[in-house]
């Protein structure tokens, strides 16, 4: 009896220390969400917990904070010099070396969503996710994965089904840069 009691012990005090020292332990990104559009709080509840499952997928954590963020996601009603909820236009990166920001025109996205029947908040996320994306990758697009340029109706359908994630050499590059710059 006292055998099996042992054996239990020393199994959770190495798994309680490989869990501590897992070197597979996603980088924490800090998000700063300002919300200048004033968009419904469940809108913006829904979209924050869809960007923090996307980076998720790429292996990096999201923590939603007010003090010393990594970015600044600005959230406005539209881009200037559009007055029309289709602009292609949904959202803008600004990287600098200590703080960036990240500027999400909130009409676009709604005619957007509306356009190819997707849930707001759902829709919100995929462009502050991409943006954030910029951000880490410059301004290129690519002809994979959720930084493409174009997004069409099977894109959008793929967002809406939670598929549409940063490919695979995106979240590593993504990485990298987090890693580079010393994370957080």
């Amino acid at each position: 009896m006292r055998h099996w009691w042992t054996v239990i012990v020393l199994g959770v005090a190495i798994a309680g220390r490989a869990e501590a020292a897992d070197p597979e332990k996603p980088i924490t990104i800090d998000l700063l969400l300002r919300n200048d559009a004033r968009v419904p709080v469940l809108v913006l509840e829904r979209s924050q917990d869809e960007v923090a499952r996307i980076f998720a997928h790429a292996g990096l954590a999201v923590r939603w904070t007010e003090t010393a963020p990594r970015l600044i996601i600005i959230i406005v009603a539209q881009v200037l010099g559009f007055d029309r909820a289709a602009s292609p236009v949904m959202g803008a990166a600004i990287r600098r070396a200590h703080s960036s920001t990240v500027q999400v025109f909130f009409r676009q996205v709604q005619g957007f969503a509306r356009t190819y029947r997707i849930d707001d908040g759902t829709m919100l996320a995929y462009v502050i996710a991409h943006e954030i994306g910029h951000v880490f990758l410059g301004g290129a697009h690519s002809p994979t994965g959720l930084m493409q340029a174009e997004w069409d109706h099977a894109l959008v359908h793929d967002a809406g089904e939670g598929s549409l994630k940063f490919d695979n050499m995106q979240a590593a590059r993504i990485r990298a840069v987090m890693i580079g710059d010393g994370g957080n």
